[in-house]
């Protein structure tokens, strides 16, 4: 990066990495006409296969396999040739998305997507196993913010339908039924079953909201045009919005018992934050709501604090790489093609690599996310 300082309103070129010269204005004006301009940001967000503190050096051309990585002669620069293309990211986030529209769709209305909004491709959409309409009528503000967060995700699914365009995949077989039991095993529980009532339901939201943030957040670093970068800064909004309005109501509430656990909602939401960290690999990168001696450091003095929003020493979310966001979806710390929420496995024929989880398998047990905030 030069020292030379721009004009606030030149946009900074994007280089094509097949011919190594700037992206042609005629082939930025097709992209934006077709609706790739702003769909391939979204892709782009859910890449988060690298470091943090590394800078893009070109942009994506047209391979799918996996090579791209480090720059030998520069370690600073992220050489983004070979990385898969913006096609194989954006059948990764439909995938995401179907799973999160079929959840709160169910809760909210009784059914799922329809017919037009699931079908793409040679494979037939899968079935969706699990899922019902939640009694709100208890609860009708939480009735309230299930129904605007199922309208958002809704839109994802189209948007991003509509952004791969021949590319677009059927839905994938999906099970919540047999998922959420293996994952409330996972944290200690028998079973669960998050259409039983709200709050059940915003527990289960909080199983998939954080992945979704931690996966955005990962690919900000592959963006380097300024209108790419404010689209994901609105998408990344989106879902940390709703993270911060499930978080916050399980904290408001995270004293009151949980049917007949035998556990609170703090502790059970803060065992599922436990389970995920154990699946994605060693590194700390998940954290729960923390109890009532949860606590901040301010100039060396602590203060009673919530955690409503993850982040780290820094102030700044998490990221995890698409393995990451499949070792959770497939609810396994080990490499495999399918399991957990996917029995089947993601569908993203554009890169097929792409649909594997990571091999997390040597990760100790979650230590705590912070031991000062008492989680």
């Amino acid at each position: 990066m030069t020292n030379e300082i721009k004009d606030k309103n030149e946009q900074s070129p994007i280089i094509d990495a097949s011919t190594g010269g700037p992206l042609s204005k005629s082939r930025r004006r097709f992209l934006a006409h077709s609706g790739m301009y702003t769909a391939g940001l979204v892709g782009s967000a859910l890449l988060g296969a690298c470091s943090d503190d590394k800078n893009v050096a070109l942009a994506q051309d047209d391979n799918d396999n996996m090579n791209g990585g480090i720059d030998p002669n520069n370690p600073d620069i992220v050489d983004l040739r070979g990385a898969p293309s913006d096609a194989a990211v954006l059948q990764f986030a439909l995938n995401l998305e179907y799973l999160e529209a079929e959840y709160y769709l169910r809760a909210v209305t009784g059914s799922g997507l329809v017919d037009d909004d699931i079908n793409g491709g040679p494979e037939d959409p899968g079935m969706v196993t699990g899922g019902r309409m939640v009694d709100f009528s208890g609860e009708p503000l939480i009735g309230r913010y299930a129904a605007e967060i199922a309208s958002d995700e809704l839109d994802h699914v189209q948007f991003l339908r509509r952004g791969l365009g021949d590319g677009v995949i059927s839905r994938p077989q999906i099970n919540f039924t047999d998922a959420f039991n293996a994952a409330a095993q996972a944290a200690g529980l028998s079973s669960f079953d998050p259409f039983a009532s709200p709050i059940n339901f915003l527990i289960g939201a909080f199983v998939f909201e954080d992945v979704g943030v931690s996966a955005y957040k990962g690919g900000a670093q592959f963006i380097r045009n300024r209108d790419f970068l404010t689209a994901a800064a609105g998408i990344l909004s989106v879902e940390g919005y709703h993270a911060g309005l499930v978080r916050t109501v399980l904290t408001a509430r995270m004293d009151e018992a949980v049917g007949d656990t035998g556990l609170n909602i703090g502790q059970i939401v803060n065992a599922i934050s436990d389970a995920r960290d154990n699946l994605d690999g060693p590194e700390d990168i998940d954290q729960g709501i923390g109890n009532g001696n949860t606590t901040v450091s301010i100039y060396n003095t602590s203060y009673q604090s919530t955690n409503i929003v993850p982040v780290d020493d820094d102030g700044i979310t998490y990221s995890r790489t698409p393995g990451q966001v499949h070792n959770i979806a497939y609810l396994t710390p080990e490499v495999a093609q399918m399991g957990g929420f996917f029995p089947q496995g993601t569908r993203i024929p554009a890169n097929p690599a792409l649909s594997t989880s990571s091999d997390a398998s040597d990760s100790d047990d979650a230590d705590d996310a912070s031991a000062e905030s008492g989680m």
